[in-house]
């Protein structure tokens, strides 16, 4: 099911144009675009938009601050990802790739 930005302000109580900014700040934030190019989002999209939402105004964050949260709460452990991912492994060494990127950018900050 998809969502245009309009409905996602009033579910996350967030205006579109905070939206849009952080859809430049967070990689992770990328919506889908429809035929006409509308933004249209996911229930994922609405659910991350959730989390920096409370990582920057109630746990005072900052952006930077945030992209390092989601960084390390994307993988906590190989384990996560076969339970996630099953056995292939090309998935796997995929994932330990960008777990591995992410956890270097992270011990940069």
């Amino acid at each position: 099911m998809y969502f245009k930005i309009g409905e996602v302000s009033r579910i996350t109580d967030l205006k579109p144009s905070v939206i849009r900014f952080w859809e430049s700040e967070f990689k992770e934030l990328c919506p889908a675009k429809s035929r006409s190019g509308q933004r249209v989002y996911r229930h994922s999209d609405i659910q991350l938009l959730l989390r920096i939402k409370t990582f920057l105004y109630s746990e005072r964050l900052t952006i930077e601050g945030a992209r390092c949260r989601l960084a390390q709460q994307a993988f906590k452990s190989d384990s996560d990802m076969q339970k996630h991912e099953g056995n292939d492994p090309v998935v796997l060494k995929l994932l330990r790739d960008v777990k591995a990127e992410l956890q270097e950018l992270y011990s940069m900050f």
